[in-house]
This record gives C-alpha cells, structure tokens and sequence, in this order.
C-alpha cells in the first residue's frame, strides 16, 4: 500500500504562477481520498512498514499506542531547532535524514486515517474495534495538537526557511519542521472527519470538534499570513496583488485543499463554509476581541497578533483566498471561469464600513491615500471579474473619497499625465479619464481617487446596462453628496475631481443624464476676477468635455448649447488672458467636433457666431490659421454633403451660420497685415469657397448681403488689400477649376479685365511669391485675345510668355504697338484699354513699401515697373493741362514727396528711376503744358539735394548716373527745356543778395558735363553757354565780394574753354564770345567793378575773348562820357588799367 502523500515544495509563491506542483497532495487526490474514501481496504491480508517496522495492517492498529510514541519521538527530533541550547550541535549534524521523519509521521498519519476510513462502513468491525482503539486515538489526536500548539511560538527564523526551491532535497531543518507543520494540521482535519464519519456526522460534539480543528487550522495560517504582512512596506508603489499571504507554494495549497474540502462538506452536510471560518477569524482581528479565542490542546493560547492595519490585511486575505477559487477541484487554475467560484461580499462590505467609521471618511487615518490605493486595487478584479456585482463595496469606498474632493493628494503627481491643471487641455483630461476606464495608466503612478474611477468607471461599463439597478443606486449615491453651492466652493484640486468623476460616470453610464446634471452643478464661468481665473479656466474645459462626449455618442448639442453660447459672446469680448485660454480651448474642442461629424446633424451651428470675429482680433497669432482651416474645412464638408444630396436641415443651417459670421470677417481680414501673416492661403480659400459658393447659392448669399461678383471684385480687385498673395493664391484656386472660370464669366461680364489688372497687380508688388503658381494666372492672361492684341510680333508674345519678368515685356510691347498705330482713333482706343489695364496703379503701388522694406528687392522692383511704366507708355498715362491725369497722380505718388511727409524714404527709391521718370517725359509736350513744367521743377527741386552729393568733405560733389543719363540719352529740345528749368528756378539771386540753395549743385552738374566732354553730345555744350552762361554771368556780377560762385564762374568758363567741341567748333566759339560780350554791356555800367575784375579773369584764361571785346566796351566807354555819365571817368580808368595789365601780359610773355 502507498502512504507516501507529502507536501512538494517549489518554493516562494510567484503570484503570477498559478501551476501545482504535479508532486502535490492536491494533484495526488488527496482532498478526493479524504472526500470519498476507499471502503474494502484489505489490510487483513496487507503488510505496512511503520517506523521501518513491517508488520500486517490489520495488526499494526491494536499497537497505535506504542506507533505515537515513536511520532513523538519523531517531533522532537525536528522540534529540536526551537530550543536555543541544542542550535550548535544541530548545525554539525549533518546525517539526520528530516525528509525522512515527515515521511514515515505521515505515512503513520495516513495509514490510520486510511484504517478509520475503512472499517466506518462495517458496523460490527467497528463497535468491536472501537472500544479498543478509541482511547489510543485520543492520545494521536492530542500528541498532534500538543505539537500543532508550538507554532505560535516558533522563531521567525523558520518562516524565513519555509520556501526551497530544492522542494524536499533541502536538508535544512526549519524547512522540514515548517512543512511537518502543514502537513500535520491537514491530516489532523482529514483524521477528526474520519472520526466524525464513524457516526454518520450524527454525533454534534464530534461535528463541532471538527470545525473547531478546522478554525483552528486556518486560525494558524491566517497567523503566518499576519507574519508576512507585518514583514510588507506599505508605501504608494507597493501593489498587495503581488505579495501573497503564503510563505510557500506548500501553504497556498494547504488554504486550497482546505478550502475545495470545507465547501465540499457544506454542501453535503451544511457545515460552515471556507469562507464562515476564514472571516470568524478576520472579524477576531478588526475587532481585537480574544474572548472567544479557541485553543489547540494543553498548549499556549492561539491569539492572533495585533495588526498594525487590520482592515488593509483582511481586505488582502480575502484576495488571495478568492483568487484560489480559479482552480477546480483537481487542481486546474480557470481564473474567474471557475466553477466553484464563492463571494465574500458581505465580508468585504463589513470590513470597509469599519474602515469608514475607524476614519476612514473624514480623514482622520495616516497614510490615507495609500491604504485606499491598496485596498482598491485588491478589490477591484473582485468586484469586477469574480464576484456578482454589488454596489455597496463601490459606495462604501465613494464615502471615504466625496469630503475629500478638495486634496491635492488624489490628484495623479507623476506619470504622463502629471500636468498643472493649467496645461491640460480639454481633450487631454478626457483622454486621461478614458484611458484610467481602459486600464491604460501606471498603477503605481496614479493616485487612490484614480484607482477608485478606474474600479467605478469598469463597473458600470460591464454592468451598468446590463441591469439599470446598478446605475440607479450608483447615482443616488453620488448626486445626493453634491449641491451647486457646494461644488461653487470647491478647490481647484475640487473641481477637478469632480470632473473626473461626472466624466468617468457619463462615459460608462448615461451621458445626457450625468452630463446635464453635471453642467446644473458646475458654477458660472461668465465672472472675471484674478482668484477665480484658474477654476474658472478649469470649469470651462469640465463643461468642453462635455461636448466632446455628446458628439462621440452622436447627441443633438442643441440641448446644452445654452451653457456655452453666453458665455463665449461673453469671454470673446475680453482681452484677459484667461478669457483667451478659455476661447482656445473651445476652438480645440469646436474643431475636434465639426472634424468628427460626417453629416453635421447634431446642432453645430450653434457655435459658430459673432465671437469669430471677435475671437481673430483678439486670439494669439499663432491661432489664426487654425481657427480659419477649421471653419474652410466645415465649409467644404457642408457643401460636399448638400451636394450629395444630403441637404440636411443641419447642413443648411451650417452654411447660414457661416455667411451669417464668417463672410464679412474674411472679407475684413484683407485689409489686415497683422492677421494675414502667413495665413494668405487659407483666407485665400475661404474667399474662394465663399465666392463659389455665392455663384451656386446667389439667393442664400444675397440673404446676407453678399454675391458672386461684390465677392470676386472685392478679393481680385481691392485696391488697399494688405497682402497680394491672397488675390494672386485666389485667382490661381479659381482658375484651377475650369467650371468655377466658366461659371463666374456668366456672372461677371467683365472678369477677364479684372483678371488682367490683378495679373498686373500681381506682377508690379508680388515679387518673390511662387513663380510656379503665379505661372498659371500668367499663361490665362497670355492666351486672352485682348493681350495677344497687343504684341506686334510672334516674337514678342513668345518673349512675354516664357519671360521671368513679363510685366516689362508687357509694358515695353503696349509701347511698341502705340507707336505702330497709324490711326487716331486706334490710338485713342488703345490708350483708352490701356488706363483701364493700369486703373488705380498709383493707389496700391506703394502698399507694400515702408520704413523697414525701402531697401527690400521687392521695393526696388516695384520702383523700377513703375520707371517702365513712366518711361515707355507716359504718353498714354498722359492728359494735357488736368492735374488728376494718371502719369501726374502716379508721378506725385511715387517721386515727390511733401515736406513734412513721413515717407521721405521714397525719394531714395525715386533716385533709382530718376532717369526713367524724365525720359519718359520729354515724351510729351512740355512746353504746351504749365502743369507739365511745374512738376519737372518740383522733381528736381527734391532730387538735386540727392542726385548730387558732397564728397572729400565737401571740398567737391558727384553727380549720380542717374542724372547723367538723362543728359546722354535726352533730345536736345528737351535738354533745353531742362536747363531752361534749372536756371529760371534755381539758378538766380534774392532780393537779399542770396543765391538759390540749388544753385551750386547745379553749377556742380554744369561742371562735370562739360568736363566729361565728348561722353555727351556736342549740344549739351551749346545749351550751356546759351542757356546757363547769362545766369552764371549774372550771379557773377551781383554777388558779393569772396563769394564761391566767384570762383566757380571763372572754373565754368575754364571748363568751356576746355572743351573739345569749345577748340573743334567755331560755332560755339562765336556763341560764347556772344554770351560774354552780352554779360559785360549788360553789366559794365551797372556793376562796373565786378565786370572788370571778371574781364581780367577771363583774360587771364582767354585773351582774345576780351581782345574781341574792345570795341564794344570803347563804344560803351565813349557814350558815357558823351553823356556826362556819373561812373564815365571810372569807367575809363579802369578800362586804361585793363588795357595797361594787358600790355604788361604782353611784355611778360
């Protein structure tokens, strides 16, 4: 017969290790023995070996006594260890076999236990045997107890030994002697059964003695459990879960046998339950009572250790001991699908309500946070997966958290979603309660109030509609803990739990109902004071969530539109930064929800109104885009939808509410640089969407003031809008669709004409946007009749076509084909189509120029478009004697500039096409024109200060290129006329002797021509000396003594004496010699000193220029003194004293 059934060990317990061990009592069927034993056991003709003696089974009985004896003998042997004085000795004895002691006590055990087990059936075998053996079963039964008693005061040392993965290998006596332990109070319970079989479990005392060993049994392991506890670090990170109540694998399956044995017998015979024995003894520990302490026999009293934390270690026994309900009978762990599966509910409800009343609800516990993390964590795979739902556990726990609320301790302190409320967005703090639903969080990272959402959050998802009874209770409990004046005063740590909470109830329960009721609760967020800014910023993002959750469930917003629309025309008028953070987060929220709806059937429209505009003038920059590529992608979501024939009434009232509040704003935001920025394309886009749409809608746009054509016209043709990129993108988005060109053409009869003004726009003051882009409203505009009309050449249209600078080619071209029409008319028609191509160019020519850009490319090359417009076409631009035309508007537009203006950065710009300006008018007809010729002075007037500057320290002066070049290219005519100019404007004297500010600039220019000599046509020369010597001569005369001009004048005329054409050409001689000659009849009488002394300059560069003077001046000379004039006898002095200066000249050379 086999009686070697023992306790296997594998060591510690890993509590994600569900596997027996195959050498186990349970897999060897022990609890079956025990349950259903073997009745017709032939020990009469069997032999067994009991402590190494052999004798017949039958026999070995009558001897029971003398066999407890050498148990005995045995225990103490491995009793020995207890005892101090006997350690040393043990330690050296290394021979004794104590694998081999357990084995041959329990096969004793087992051999009785099997002997009982077969006579009970046999009534005449047992009243003959029992008087016999009864007193001798007494004796095993207490010499099991008496050694069963020393576990209470046995040496911690040995609990620290109890584990070996050597399993019965180990040869250290604490591990045999913990395991004897074990495996004596199973057999010790399995022995009392058989006993109590012998009477048919008829006999109460025996019934009740085996219950009070069985209590008594788990009483010593709850007691090793405490060991354990006792031994744990209860701190945040600590997760019960993992630490189990079993100081080996032997003890976890010691509490299965016991527990699948125990119910077993419940249920056939109505005794207590696993679950009645193990809570008598938790009750004995929360309550500390030892009034009804039982004892094992004639030994010290089995009292339980005070527990530090009575209920936190009861709430852990209990799940462990429910999780071993996932084994079945024969050792096979099915987790929660077990069959045999018992709640200790009651329990657990009992425990928490003392947890509740020992402070556990006002908080008067220490290491509060941490015990209920633990706790929940234990219960929470109960509750949710094992047990029947049950909402008492989840409201007892609810009562330890509603006045707590206001801690900062359940809020989470690290861990990704560790943020300051402020930076939590609305949809971060509904993913965070999402994720906390799902499981997808650190546990140890969260704190106990997250547990507690994470265990309510999964239990109304698995049982909240399945039976409404849940939810019902659930929600009494919670609603009726709060008020609006309660949560009015809440922290913002408060609000925040109590958004989690309504959030977490709303996602798994009933969203209408706890969202509304939620939104009741919530205070105003309409009040605006420093202190209230955080929570109010906070209850906002509460209420955003949500909309977030109606549009995840697809419910009509329309029903809590009013507890938001106030309130955004309220912050949207604001300028705080919390009421910029608020409009933020709506925004976020706004967009996540028209992003998500296909079919824009839940009310949306309710949220678009008057804050957009107010909303772009006052949200950060950085936003503006954002706020606009939502509302284009609404927009073209709508129009998709009511095309596809799905023109719902939301739809339409979509679109309403965007012509209602958008169309005007982006209609505004052109004019706008700060908020264009870099959004030009989407406000580009919604132009266009809104231009379309107006095309295929005209009556709804007409509803809000709005058409296709005051829409086109104001976004391609806006003379003041701020950024060209916006018409240039536009026209391009429009052009891409060719139904949307043909569509519009029937609406706007004139559409390519805008085109090809906004094309010219484009060109002159988008310089540097996409060529490629620009490149497809250029190849539109070049294949239009009206253009192709203009080139006189294929050559010149295949230039303008694949030219990087068409607007030049295309200016230069209109100059060539004025110039080759024959017909006043056609000229008058074409001059006509021209204006209209270059309407308003004045107007918007100078937008994109300023103080910081004067000295961009792009201010350069409008300049230089505009000196090309001036230069080739002035003609055309061109109105005799109106001072409104459009060459003077553009001139004083872009040359000249008044005194006091703040623009004097244009006249450097002006510099740069200064030549171009006064070529392309000498064009015209300047003499015929007052107007004409008062504003060539004018130019000049301002650019001579900066067409001629000082340079060695204002010791000499440079004429710029610019001015030069109009005297290289120019026709002589208007030369003359320009020198005419200069001298009658600002080549004279004041009433006080004072010469023209100019006038030495130009004295400078005179220089530099006649010394560039041959660089410039010959009649430069003779426009000099006919036109500019009697000024120069006469300014000679008048001023006074040392003046520089003085000086000048004698250079002047060096200068012209040097002159090639002066040496090659007597013609010019001649004209000179007369310009002296007339200077001095003209001044000798009048200014007689200064005549002489400029003759004897002029001698000494020329003589024979006063040579040839002579008789003029004796004439002179001679009729003064005819007629007695007061200066004739100075005059003959001095004209004896040139004569005589001569002479001696003369004599010199």
């Amino acid at each position: 017969m086999d009686f070697d059934v023992i306790f296997d060990c594998n060591g510690k317990v890993n509590a994600n290790d569900w596997q027996l061990n195959k050498g186990g009592l349970l897999r060897h069927n022990e609890v079956d023995n025990v349950l259903f034993p073997q009745t017709d056991y032939p020990f009469a003709h069997t032999e067994v070996r009991l402590f190494d003696c052999v004798m017949p089974g039958a026999v070995a009985v009558m001897n029971l006594g003398h066999f407890t004896d050498c148990m005995e003998m045995q225990l103490k042997i491995l009793n020995r260890i207890e005892k101090p004085a006997t350690i040393s000795r043990l330690c050296n004895n290394d021979n004794v076999n104590y694998f081999s002691i357990r084995r041959m006590i329990c096969e004793f055990i087992l051999y009785v236990r099997t002997y009982m087990n077969s006579i009970k059936w046999d009534l005449s075998t047992l009243e003959m045997v029992m008087p016999e053996i009864n007193k001798d079963v007494d004796t095993l039964f207490v010499s099991i107890k008496r050694f069963l008693n020393m576990l209470h005061g046995m040496p911690d040392s040995i609990l620290h030994s109890a584990a070996s993965n050597l399993g019965n290998k180990c040869n250290q006596i604490e591990f045999h002697l913990y395991h004897m332990h074990l495996e004596l109070r199973w057999f010790l319970v399995t022995l009392i059964h058989s006993r109590t079989t012998w009477y048919q479990y008829q006999t109460h005392t025996l019934l009740e003695e085996f219950e009070n060993t069985t209590e008594m049994v788990i009483n010593d392991l709850v007691h090793l459990a405490l060991k354990i506890f006792d031994r744990l670090s209860l701190n945040w990170t600590v997760n019960l879960a993992q630490k189990t109540p079993y100081c080996c694998t032997c003890t976890r399956e010691l509490w299965l046998m016991l527990q699948i044995f125990i119910d077993s017998l419940e249920e056939r015979i109505k005794t207590k339950t696993f679950w009645d024995h193990v809570n008598s003894c938790i009750n004995r520990i929360l309550s500390k009572d030892r009034t009804q302490t039982i004892f094992w026999h004639g030994g010290m009293d089995s009292f339980l250790p005070d527990c530090k934390n009575p209920e936190l270690f009861s709430i852990w026994m209990i799940h462990h001991l429910s999780l071993l309900y996932g084994y079945s009978t024969d050792g096979v762990y099915l987790q929660s699908n077990s069959l045999r599966i018992r709640s200790n509910c009651e329990q657990v409800e009992k425990i928490l309500k003392t947890y509740v009343c020992k402070g556990g609800k006002d908080g008067e516990r220490d290491e509060f946070d941490t015990e209920l993390k633990i706790i929940i964590l234990l219960l929470y795979d109960l509750v949710i997966n094992w047990w029947q739902p049950r909402v008492p556990i989840i409201s007892f726990l609810w009562d330890c958290f509603h006045k707590r609320l206001n801690q900062s301790f359940l809020l989470q302190t690290s861990g990704p979603w560790a943020l300051s409320l402020e930076k939590k967005s609305t949809v971060d703090i509904l993913k965070q309660i999402n994720d906390r639903i799902c499981g997808k969080f650190e546990h140890s990272k969260e704190s106990s109030y997250g547990i507690f959402l994470h265990l309510i959050g999964t239990f109304l998802k698995k049982h909240g509609k399945t039976d409404p009874k849940y939810w019902n209770q659930l929600k009494g409990r919670v609603y009726t803990k709060f008020s609006k004046n309660k949560v009015a005063e809440f922290s913002e740590n408060g609000l925040y739990n109590f958004i989690s909470l309504f959030i977490t109830l709303a996602i798994t329960a009933d969203v209408t109902n706890v969202c509304t009721t939620m939104l009741d609760f919530l205070p105003s967020t309409q009040e605006s004071n420093t202190e209230y800014n955080k929570k109010c910023n906070l209850i906002w993002k509460g209420k955003l969530v949500c909309l977030l959750l109606f549009n995840e469930k697809r419910l009509s917003l329309a029903s809590i539109a009013d507890h938001f629309t106030e309130t955004i025309n309220l912050i949207s008028c604001r300028k705080d930064e919390t009421s910029r953070s608020m409009m933020a987060s709506f925004v976020d929220v706004l967009n996540t929800i028209l992003s998500n709806n296909d079919k824009m059937d839940l009310g949306e429209h309710h949220f678009i109104g008057g804050w957009i505009d107010r909303y772009l003038l006052e949200c950060p920059k950085n936003r503006i885009a954002f706020l606009l590529e939502m509302l284009t992608n609404v927009f073209d979501k709508c129009i998709i939808l009511q095309i596809s024939c799905n023109n719902s009434d939301g739809v339409r009232k979509m679109l309403d509410a965007l012509w209602c509040f958008v169309a005007s704003r982006i209609r505004q935001l052109v004019f706008d640089p700060v908020l264009i920025g870099d959004n030009y394309k989407i406000i580009s886009k919604l132009a266009v969407t809104f231009t379309l749409e107006a095309v295929r809608e005209p009556a709804t746009a007409k509803k809000y003031k709005h058409s296709a054509v005051s829409l086109f016209q104001h976004f391609a043709a806006s003379i003041f809008l701020k950024d060209i990129r916006i018409t240039e993108y536009y026209l391009i988005s429009i052009l891409e669709n060719g139904q949307a060109v043909q569509n519009l053409k029937k609406e706007i009869p004139n559409f390519d004409i805008i085109l090809i003004q906004a094309w010219i726009k484009c060109s002159i003051i988008g310089y540097g946007t996409d060529k490629e882009e620009m490149k497809i409203l250029h190849n539109y505009i070049a294949d239009l009749n009206d253009i192709k009309e203009i080139f006189v050449s294929d050559y010149d249209l295949h230039e303008f076509k694949n030219s990087d600078e068409p607007i030049l080619i295309f200016i230069i071209s209109f100059m060539k084909k004025q110039n080759a029409l024959k017909s006043v008319q056609e000229k008058f028609e074409y001059n006509a189509k021209c204006k209209m191509y270059f309407k308003n160019v004045e107007k918007w020519a100078l937008l994109p120029i300023t103080e910081e850009t004067k000295d961009s490319e792009l201010a350069f090359w409008i300049y230089r478009c505009l000196g090309t417009l001036i230069l080739c076409i002035s003609p055309t631009l061109y109105t005799k004697n109106q001072p409104n035309d459009m060459l003077r508007t553009l001139i004083n537009k872009i040359i000249l500039v008044p005194e006091d203006s703040m623009h004097s950065y244009i006249k450097q710009l002006g510099k740069k096409i200064f030549s171009m300006i006064i070529l392309g008018l000498e064009k015209l007809n300047i003499k015929g024109d007052i107007l004409l010729q008062a504003m060539i002075r004018d130019i000049f007037d301002q650019y001579l200060p900066i067409l001629i500057t000082e340079i060695n320290s204002g010791c000499s002066f440079k004429v710029s290129d610019t001015l030069l070049k109009c005297f290289k290219e120019a026709k002589p005519e208007f030369l003359r006329s320009i020198f005419e100019t200069l001298m009658s404007n600002f080549y004279n004297i004041s009433s006080d002797n004072v010469m023209h500010k100019h006038s030495n600039l130009i004295t400078w220019l005179i220089k530099t021509l006649l010394k560039e000599g041959r660089r410039y046509p010959k009649y430069i020369a003779e426009h000099i000396i006919q036109v500019c010597s009697p000024n120069i001569f006469g300014c000679y005369m008048k001023i006074p003594d040392h003046h520089s001009h003085k000086l000048h004048t004698i250079d002047f005329i060096d200068d012209v004496i040097k002159n090639p054409y002066y040496e090659e050409d007597k013609l010019i001689r001649e004209k000179f010699q007369g310009a002296i000659s007339a200077a001095v009849q003209k001044y000798l009488t009048l200014h007689t000193q200064f005549t002489f002394e400029f003759m004897r300059s002029v001698l000494s560069l020329k003589k024979s220029i006063i040579i040839n003077l002579f008789p003029q001046i004796e004439a002179i000379i001679l009729q003064a003194e005819q007629y007695h004039r007061p200066n004739a006898a100075s005059l003959r002095f001095k004209w004896n004293q040139l004569k005589k200066h001569m002479l001696n000249m003369d004599n010199n050379s």
